[in-house]
């Protein structure tokens, strides 16, 4: 009797249906994930990559049903659909009005990046962009300088140079009013507060760039500032704008929060899934540069431009501003809701418990406030 072992040097060292079983699981594990997002802040990055996990799973459960694995095409196309929906919930279209009255808006929003060297390709977008309004972040003093033709179109700046990546600025070609430099949560990065006059009628805008979530403590003070922007648009009147790169997907929770705590829409949610970041790459771009606006504003259209050197593209909104009604555009939440919620967090330390509109150690160099017109 003889036996022969098995030949194991030809033994395959990874089968095809093997690799696709692991992706599917990890693909699954962080579809789940994206629900546990409140417990931990790496499962709220989960949820950012709901188009890619949509897309990912949908292609897993072809090649399932190609092998006719059932069950596993069953478990990866309800997971794929999950995704899918979620999706469309942040992006689905909402109501508006037929036939609005009010003043034409443009506004660009671009993250130059403070080390991007081409500033001749973000300064020729940005003449060329026909915007009322521009938003620019992380500039320093370089950026400033590199910008300092757009002032002949647009002569009323506020800035706020940094050379962290959390420098601000805004041009505008219409009178601004009450422009103050503001630091919302315990990050000390700067926002930009303003008030337009948009055909009579006044809109406040707010300018601002949180903190990337890649620790737990920037996740934490990015949350603390989407709060305190939430918090500070119910205290206003007029119709209200924020502007900027939030860090943050539609399909987050905490961004969720934000629209529902603040009563703001998406600006999206007429105009589809408009990825900015990375620009470098041309599919799967993330959302994370957003306009959110009052309900009484009308959104017409939400696009990307080209690239200019940043990882991000720039973004233009254009807008229906209404004609001025004296009732309040901003309704705050209901009184049992509110009741039921924790207050936001303060800013330690400070007296300000909500927001320092402009800190008096500012004049002493460490913040200071720019505005010319």
């Amino acid at each position: 009797m003889s036996f022969t072992p098995p030949d194991s040097a030809h033994r395959p060292a990874f089968s095809f249906g093997g690799v696709v079983e692991v992706i599917g699981a990890l693909l699954g594990a962080a579809t789940l994930a994206g629900f546990l997002a409140r417990l931990w802040w790496v499962f709220e990055l989960a949820t950012h990559f709901r188009p890619h996990l949509a897309l990912g799973l949908a292609v897993l459960t072809v090649v399932w049903l190609v092998q006719r694995r059932w069950w596993r095409a069953a478990i990866g196309s309800a997971l794929a659909l999950l995704n899918a929906l979620l999706v469309l919930a942040a992006i689905w279209p909402t109501r508006s009005p037929g036939t609005p009255s009010g003043t034409p808006l443009r506004l660009v929003s671009l993250n130059v990046h403070t080390d991007n060297q081409n500033h001749a390709a973000a300064l020729k977008f940005l003449q060329n962009a026909e915007a009322d309004v521009i938003l620019v972040m992380e500039v320093n003093d370089t950026w400033l300088e590199a910008l300092q033709p757009l002032r002949a179109r647009y002569p009323a700046v506020v800035a706020q140079p940094r050379e962290d990546n959390f420098g601000i600025a805004l041009y505008s070609r219409l009178p601004l009013t009450n422009s103050a430099i503001l630091e919302l949560g315990s990050a000390a990065v700067p926002s930009l507060a303003t008030t337009l006059t948009v055909g009579g009628q006044p809109v406040w805008l707010l300018g601002t760039h949180p903190l990337p979530p890649g620790s737990a403590a920037y996740a934490r003070r990015r949350n603390e500032q989407l709060q305190q922007i939430a918090a500070l648009v119910r205290r206003q009147t007029p119709p209200v704008i924020v502007l900027g790169d939030l860090n943050c997907t539609p399909w987050s929770p905490d961004f969720r929060e934000l629209r529902r705590a603040s009563g703001l829409k998406n600006a999206a949610a007429r105009c589809g899934l408009v990825g900015s970041w990375p620009a470098a790459f041309p599919f799967g771009r993330l959302p994370l540069d957003h306009g959110l606006v009052s309900p009484a504003i009308r959104v017409l259209d939400k696009q990307t431009g080209p690239p200019v050197g940043s990882d991000h593209l720039p973004l233009i909104i254009d807008l229906i501003i209404p004609a001025q009604t004296g009732r309040r555009s901003n309704p705050a939440p209901d009184r049992e809701t509110e009741a039921s919620r924790p207050p936001p967090p303060v800013n330690p330390p400070g007296p300000a418990p909500l927001v320092e509109l402009l800190r008096l150690p500012c004049f002493a160099g460490r913040v200071s406030l720019r505005v010319h017109f």
